[in-house]
């Protein structure tokens, strides 16, 4: 593939974070280095100057008394790489647990441990920390008898962490919310979840307040919508640049095809209307065509299509305007300017 990381041994999961760190960006995904199918997850690493070529780097977080390490993300600190990721234990109880790096290569295991606030059977999993004022929050995705929710936690030194209530809580998302985050782009706060339902797709946006302790809704009747429609883009991370610039990278899988890469990078923006929209970052939105022979509007309806098989069929009332990113096997649909994006693997 030309723009888009995957691999050939293994299996390669969900991207779990991504830091510019001693001017390299690194990215960190789920990886079972053993067998190409899920099992004990490990953390891959790469790293790269422009989010398009990259380089493989050894594995940084690795089960040590646990089955698997899971989904998280990545921070820098003082000089410091932090991996927050969930530990997942041998009797299937989930924990936040963290490595550090001051190179960027070799990872220590730290101390931490963040449990969920709740007794019993919990599902608690995906935390997601960034700076807020002069401190630190987490989110951590969660679900209590059957109901979804979203966790938050405060810190002033990332190790000690405050429980400080629940941001979300809802049973329309399913029975957890997993891959939450909190980012800021051109002055709107933006909320991203992974819903355990189709509403209609997993992945949601929404914007609104946020005050370090709560999320006010722009929308309350509908807050999260749908920006990726696509059937092939899951659990996103984000990386917010020093000049503002917030980029989200998430995970290509087809389960039909048995396919699995980091879709390219994009910058997300909000439109003057209050519209979370996607496109292509940096040197990827030159690359990127009108017309493509995977996709076509006619009738009424855009369609992505490969050798007679329909891949993606949508009513419009008129024709949005459509750019495209083709690489070998995936194609990436940016509609009216990234508010609208359809990602697939075509073959």
């Amino acid at each position: 593939m030309k723009y888009h990381y995957s691999r050939k041994d293994g299996w390669l999961g969900n991207p779990c974070g991504l830091v510019f760190f001693k001017d390299r960006y690194h990215l960190f995904f789920q990886l079972n280095p053993d067998r190409p199918r899920f099992g004990p997850m490990h953390w891959g690493h790469i790293v790269s100057e422009d989010l398009i070529s990259w380089e493989e780097y050894p594995v940084a977080v690795s089960p040590s008394d646990e089955l698997s390490c899971n989904s998280g993300c990545a921070i820098v600190q003082d000089g410091r790489i932090w991996l927050f990721y969930t530990s997942v234990s041998h009797d299937n109880n989930e924990k936040i647990c963290a490595y550090s790096s001051d190179d960027g290569i070799s990872f220590t295991k730290s101390g931490i441990e963040v449990t969920a606030p709740f007794e019993g059977t919990v599902k608690f999993r995906d935390p997601f920390v960034f700076r807020y004022g002069k401190g630190f929050r987490m989110l951590a995705g969660a679900g209590r008898d059957g109901v979804a929710k979203v966790l938050q936690y405060r810190s002033e030194d990332l190790i000690n962490w405050e429980y400080t209530g629940e941001l979300i809580s809802d049973p329309v998302f399913g029975s957890v919310i997993e891959a939450p985050c909190i980012v800021e782009a051109d002055g709107r706060w933006i909320f991203i979840i992974q819903s355990e339902k189709h509403l209609p797709t997993k992945v949601l946006f929404a914007t609104g307040i946020y005050d370090g302790e709560r999320f006010v809704f722009d929308d309350i009747k509908e807050p999260f919508k749908a920006v990726e429609l696509g059937s092939d883009f899951y659990n996103p991370v984000t990386y917010v640049h020093e000049d503002g610039r917030v980029i989200l990278m998430g995970w290509l899988f087809s389960m039909k095809m048995n396919s699995r890469a980091i879709s390219c990078p994009r910058e997300i923006s909000v439109s003057r209307k209050g519209e979370v929209c996607l496109q292509p970052a940096g040197e990827l939105r030159r690359r990127m065509v009108k017309e493509s022979r995977f996709v076509s509007y006619a009738s009424g309806r855009l369609r992505v299509q490969f050798e007679g098989r329909t891949l993606f069929d949508r009513a419009y009332r008129e024709s949005p305007a459509v750019s495209v990113l083709e690489d070998v096997g995936t194609v990436e649909v940016f509609l009216d300017g990234g508010k609208e994006n359809i990602s697939v693997f075509i073959c």
